[in-house]
Parts: C-alpha cells; structure tokens; sequence
C-alpha cells in the first residue's frame, strides 16, 4: 500500500511539473543585414568598418503562448540600427517594432515583455512600437516579408558556390537562436521610415540573410 501511495505522489508530482512548464513559442524566422555573412574576406574585413549597421528581422509565430495569452498568428519585425557594425556584439544599437495579429492590450505587452526578455542583445534599446499590417510569406526556397510601404525583404536561398565570392566562408551566425539556419541571398532589402536618421534599399543580390524556424520557452 504504501509504494502504491508513493508512486501515486511521484506521478502527480511529475504531471504538476508537466503542467507548469511553459509552452513553446515557434514559428518562421527572417533576417537580413546590410553586410554580408558569408563572403571573402577581403569583403568581411572592409565590412567590418564601413557597413553592417542596419538590420532587418521578422518572426512569424505559429504556435504557442507566454503569460497565459496565445501568441499564434502574430507577426513581428523589427527594424534594427547600430552605430557600428551590428555583427560586433557590443556594438549599441536601436530598435522599432512593427506588430501584426494583436488583439488587445495585454497581448501586445506579452509581446514586448517576451522580445525584451529573450533578444535584449539583439534588438537594444526598443524605441517604438508601431502597429500594421504585416505580409510573411515563407517557402523552402524563400521568403518575402513587407510593412507597407516601409519595409520590403525578399530572400532566396543561397545558391553555393555560385553566389558567393571566391574564397568565401561563414563569419556571422543569425541574430538570434535559428534551428538550422538556411543561408540566404538578398534580392530586394528596403526601409523608408521615419524611425531613424537614416533609410536604404538594396536590390544586388548578396549572401546577407538568413532563413530558419525558431523555438523559444520563455521563462
């Protein structure tokens, strides 16, 4: 009788930690620089000094949720400016978030609160949060991402050798934790906000993206 009670607490105690772990976040990820991450490095070194500073992400969740609240169907993107390169770990940076999918208040900060939470070196300082509607289109062979008139990213997978230089090889991983990142080529890159003290748009194909899924559990 008493392994009998003994086995019985053992399981419930497992199925109550069971329950209070906290549900998976997953979805597309997009990411796409103004330098390259996979090139020569002649390339890499002159990058390193003169540009890199600007960076574009996007998430699409699929599933899951933090603080009770289902994110499912929110999409965010994050436009990203440093002072210096963004691929230097400590560079400062800037941040202004586009959200899509919200449907309160509370949702809408579980967002923000996660995104402070799990990409702080990433993303830096938060300086705005705008809500709009976000297209996300995501293919094996790409993806294409826009913000209204404001952002634009179209992303194919990269094609090696051909699309790299000569001498090429990996110096930058993703922004953020990507399970089997996909390493991809820009065709088309653009932001036209206000946001900053800068805009820019790049249309010559380069090994500067990343496509991937991600998988957060938020504490």
């Amino acid at each position: 009788m008493k392994r009998k009670i003994l086995a019985m607490v053992i399981l419930l105690a497992g199925a109550g930690l069971r329950a209070e772990m906290p549900a998976a976040i997953m979805g597309d990820y997009v990411e796409a620089r103004s330098n390259h991450v996979y090139t020569c490095g002649c390339l890499y070194s002159g990058e390193q000094v003169t540009v890199g500073k600007e960076a574009i992400l996007a998430w699409g969740i699929k599933e899951g949720g933090f603080r009770g609240l289902s994110l499912a169907g929110v999409k965010v993107v994050a436009v990203v400016v440093g002072e210096q390169s963004l691929s230097l770990a400590a560079t400062p940076r800037k941040s202004v978030l586009y959200l899509d999918g919200i449907t309160s208040v509370a949702q809408q900060q579980a967002v923000l609160d996660l995104f402070r939470e799990q990409f702080r070196e990433g993303l830096g300082e938060i300086t705005g949060v705008e809500s709009a509607p976000i297209s996300f289109e995501r293919e094996n062979e790409g993806a294409v991402v826009g913000v209204g008139n404001t952002v634009r990213v179209e992303i194919r997978k990269a094609r090696l050798p051909e699309d790299a230089h000569p001498g090429s090889r990996l110096w930058y991983q993703p922004f953020v934790p990507v399970a089997e990142p996909i390493l991809g080529a820009t065709l088309y890159y653009k932001y036209s906000g206000g946001s900053f003290a800068r805009q820019w748009w790049e249309s010559e194909p380069g090994i500067t993206a990343y496509l991937g899924s991600f998988t957060l559990r938020a504490t």
